[in-house]
């Protein structure tokens, strides 16, 4: 697997087996989290890496013909399986998420083994937002929150993801299809 394809995942969604979609149904838009928000976490536990890495290489030469252990000389390489472990965790986290609208519905799925989805037919939108901090929008990517009806259906928010004016949009073209299409003919043709 090539660095561009574990930075930039693409799952072949219309495939995914938790995805149940009817004929004639696409995938309009998925998408995770922006990668900017595990941008930092990632840079620390790299920088944990290079700590470990590099206080076990100036240490072990230190400590060359002392009445130490050798295993002394690779304490640091504790930091660099503490910032594999930091950055292996984020990125999971991030991957485990997974946000799908298609024509007809909407999806929220968490897990990579275990999974969690949420399902919310298109027609029990009522209204969709989105929100963007300065920072956010400076780098591309907010919230969109989706308001839905009825009492057995809950509000998803798809967190932090790229671009949440083109995703509200998309919704909102889907959403006027949908109305559109279900809607009474005009009987004054």
């Amino acid at each position: 697997m090539s660095l561009k394809a574990l930075v930039r995942p693409r799952e072949n969604v219309e495939d995914a087996n938790w995805l149940h979609l009817t004929e004639g149904e696409h995938v309009q838009w998925s998408g995770r989290p922006s990668q900017f928000t595990i941008a930092v976490a990632i840079a620390v536990g790299l920088v944990f890496v290079l700590l470990g890495i590099v206080g076990t290489a100036a240490l072990m030469p230190i400590l060359d013909g002392r009445d130490l252990p050798t295993w002394v000389g690779y304490l640091p390489l504790v930091f660099t399986v503490l910032g594999v472990v930091i950055a292996g965790m984020t990125y999971l986290r991030w991957l485990r998420l997974l946000y799908v609208i298609t024509d007809e519905e909407i999806y929220v799925k968490y897990g990579l083994i275990s999974r969690d989805v949420t399902q919310v037919r298109l027609d029990r939108v009522q209204n969709t937002a989105y929100n963007q901090s300065i920072l956010e929008r400076v780098l591309s990517f907010g919230d969109v929150r989706i308001y839905t009806a009825g009492t057995s259906t809950e509000d998803i928010t798809f967190l932090d993801v790229p671009n949440p004016e083109q995703v509200k949009s998309t919704l909102i073209q889907l959403l006027s299809e949908q109305h559109s299409g279900n809607g009474k003919e005009n009987p004054n043709p």
